[in-house]
């Protein structure tokens, strides 16, 4: 269901968590979607709240070799804060990010690996697979672009001339849904009220005043009524709803948990899904566990052959 009802959006916001991504009937990446927003929006709201309270975090650290009970966020935020809070530097902090291995301290580097190969949004694996989401959606626009014979100008191309400027600015619009666009926003989210209004005030009302009409595609589905929405059907069949992973005991081995050697295999993971290819692993539970809350189907061995 690429389009959701709003009731139905808010009662699922509510009810969805980490524990249970697979008991609804939506396709995960659209669950995870809407997961990771809700969850990012919670952090915005208490970060000034952690900030405040860094001595506390430290001190508890020190003292109890844990955190405050209170200091409730996903697991790089607390391993990034908590770095802040002990004196590291900024520069430190994406130094151990990118390897924990170089932290001299085993209890926080033992924190900081496990933050890394858990958390679904805010870790180096989750931040590629955010970014690659969002470059595999501009690309299904712009091949259906081309072999529409649409002519188009992309983003890079309109910032020579300054201001904000859609991903692509087509030379003549597109009719959809009984109207024309002549711009496209691709947006590899869930298209929420939060979402779309921020997005409407940042980005979408300084187009329309400069372009006319256009159209951002939530590939992961929108509410109802959106002004300017879609869900990305007017370019063919989905690709970033069709996430699987495959387990074999002949697929690729992505080493133990912990280590810089898993971490590296797991970025290749992410590029692999961007080039498109099938992606078979040996099983793996820290692997499973963070593809699956990306949104992957994680799909046992004797399945390979079905799919």
């Amino acid at each position: 269901m690429l389009r959701m009802d709003l009731r139905e959006f808010v009662r699922l916001r509510r009810m969805l968590n980490l524990r249970n991504l697979d008991r609804f009937s939506h396709p995960k990446p659209i669950l995870s979607s809407i997961l990771s927003q809700k969850i990012v929006e919670r952090v915005k709201a208490r970060h000034p709240i952690y900030i405040r309270r860094l001595d506390e975090i430290a001190e508890c650290w020190r003292e109890k070799g844990k955190l405050p009970n209170w200091f409730i966020a996903p697991p790089m935020i607390k391993a990034k804060l908590l770095m802040k809070a002990l004196g590291f530097t900024k520069s430190e902090i994406r130094r151990f990010t990118a390897d924990p291995d170089q932290i001299e301290e085993e209890r926080l580097k033992k924190f900081v690996w496990k933050a890394v190969t858990t958390d679904f949004i805010y870790s180096p694996i989750a931040t590629k697979f955010h970014h690659v989401k969002g470059k595999v959606g501009e690309e299904i626009i712009r091949s259906w672009l081309e072999n529409s014979g649409i002519d188009f100008m992309t983003e890079e191309e309109l910032r020579k001339d300054g201001g904000k400027t859609p991903d692509f600015l087509l030379e003549r619009p597109m009719k959809t849904d009984g109207m024309e666009a002549k711009w496209i926003e691709s947006k590899a989210m869930f298209g929420d009220p939060n979402t779309h209004s921020l997005y409407w005030r940042r980005q979408y009302y300084e187009y329309l005043k400069q372009f006319g009409s256009g159209m951002v595609v939530y590939w992961f589905g929108h509410i109802d009524g959106l002004f300017l929405a879609s869900t990305g059907s007017e370019f063919g069949r989905q690709r970033l709803l069709n996430m699987k992973i495959y387990l074999s005991d002949d697929g690729m081995d992505l080493g133990r948990p912990f280590t810089k050697e898993f971490l590296e295999n797991m970025l290749r993971l992410i590029d692999l899904f961007y080039e498109g290819k099938r992606i078979v692993i040996k099983p793996n539970r820290w692997a499973e566990n963070i593809l699956s809350k990306l949104g992957f189907e994680i799909l046992a061995d004797d399945e390979l052959s079905d799919h």
